[in-house]
């Protein structure tokens, strides 16, 4: 007997044991061997793909243990007590350059008409970020103050920024990404990041093998030093940091010029590849439309910049564009801007030639918070307030 006919065999008598005596065909009974066969396979190629995906999602989970991947603005939004009359939201200039206490009190000592100020700049984000912290975290949350001073700096805007913080965005700004015009790929990663959490670890897993490859990179030293008995000078820190305050965190220079030059080289290498991104600009117009909608005043500032900064980098046309769309931007949707880029007049008040040390960051914010209080719309706002809360 043929293995064809055996086939049929074995299936006419397993459906003589179901209850039927139909008969079936060599070619059939062939077809439903082959077809069974490749429901096996498919099965099996299914369990092992299944398989995969749930130790690659497993392994995965651990990545979560890393640590927090969510920027210092939402954390420090989860920690802030009370409520905040005027929210400072930008990058590093911002976060090492405006002292919340000069700012609220330039003049006398604070007192309970002192307006409570908080500083929410974070190091590394761009007007992305910044919108999207206004927009589902200011606007939206428990702390809902009556100004934002809101202190971008024109790289935020550079449509070749490859650094990007995505795990700081979240699935609520894709639409507006979309509306804006943002890249499929963007909104993609944002949505990864999203929906798979252990993604959004990357920026933490990064830091945590720099640290550890630079403890890694000590070995040598010890081995030098302790059994070898050579000599090892380390290198100094161009600057220290001091005590945070309110968000704010000032450091002091430790030397200078090595630092400066490098920061120079650095803002150069920026500029000569910036071009100005339109999506980002739209982004900040939405930003600070809702603001308005919400009942919050935008005052945007554009922080000094070091001397060596103005005469080099300020004037080029990159610059020169995004303040002229800015301020317009800001003009059509009833925000304030101010230009302080010349407001602190020596190279030596800078860390770099962007970042401005403690003296010269609480010097200016004493003299931005007298400024901002004798704006009109900064002193609405503030009144609005007030009565707001004197009425509940």
């Amino acid at each position: 007997m043929n293995l064809s006919g055996l086939g049929v065999r074995l299936l006419e008598d397993a459906l003589k044991r179901a209850g039927t005596t139909k008969k079936v065909s060599p070619t059939a009974a062939g077809d439903s061997l082959n077809v069974t066969a490749a429901q096996v396979e498919a099965r099996k190629a299914v369990k092992r793909m299944a398989s995969v995906l749930v130790l690659f999602v497993l392994a995965a989970q651990v990545l979560r243990l890393a640590g927090d991947a969510s920027g210092t603005a939402w954390s420090a939004l989860r920690e802030v007590k009370g409520p905040v009359d005027i929210a400072i939201v930008g990058d590093s200039r911002a976060h090492v350059g405006l002292s919340p206490g000069r700012l609220a009190a330039p003049e006398e000592p604070a007192s309970s008409s002192t307006p409570v100020v908080y500083n929410f700049a974070a190091d590394g984000t761009d007007a992305l970020h910044h919108a999207s912290f206004v927009l589902n975290g200011l606007l939206r949350g428990k702390v809902s103050p009556s100004v934002i001073l809101w202190a971008p700096n024109p790289l935020s805007f550079n449509e070749n920024r490859k650094n990007n913080r995505i795990e700081q965005l979240a699935l609520r700004d894709i639409p507006l990404l979309f509306r804006c015009g943002a890249p499929f790929e963007t909104v993609l990663e944002i949505a990864t990041a999203a929906l798979f959490p252990p993604y959004r670890q990357r920026v933490v897993i990064k830091r945590l093998l720099t640290e550890f490859t630079d403890r890694a990179a000590w070995l040598p030293v010890h081995v030098q030093t302790r059994l070898l008995k050579m000599v090892y000078a380390p290198l100094q820190t161009s600057r220290e940091y001091l005590q945070p305050e309110a968000g704010y965190a000032p450091f002091e220079i430790v030397r200078w010029s090595e630092a400066f030059e490098r920061g120079e080289r650095e803002y150069t290498r920026q500029y000569d590849a910036a071009r100005l991104c339109g999506v980002r600009l739209e982004t900040s117009r939405a930003m600070l439309r809702e603001a308005r909608h919400a009942g919050v005043h935008v005052v945007i500032v554009e922080l000094p910049i070091a001397p060596w900064f103005l005469k080099h980098l300020e004037p080029r046309q990159f610059h020169q564009t995004w303040r002229s769309a800015l301020q317009k931007i800001a003009l059509e949707e009833g925000a304030d801007f101010v230009c302080d880029a010349d407001a602190v007049h020596r190279d030596e008040e800078f860390g770099d030639p962007g970042h401005m040390c403690r003296e010269a960051a609480e010097a200016y914010s004493r003299d931005l918070g007298g400024r901002l209080r004798s704006l009109p719309s900064v002193q609405a706002a503030l009144e609005k307030a007030r009565l707001g809360a004197g009425e509940f």
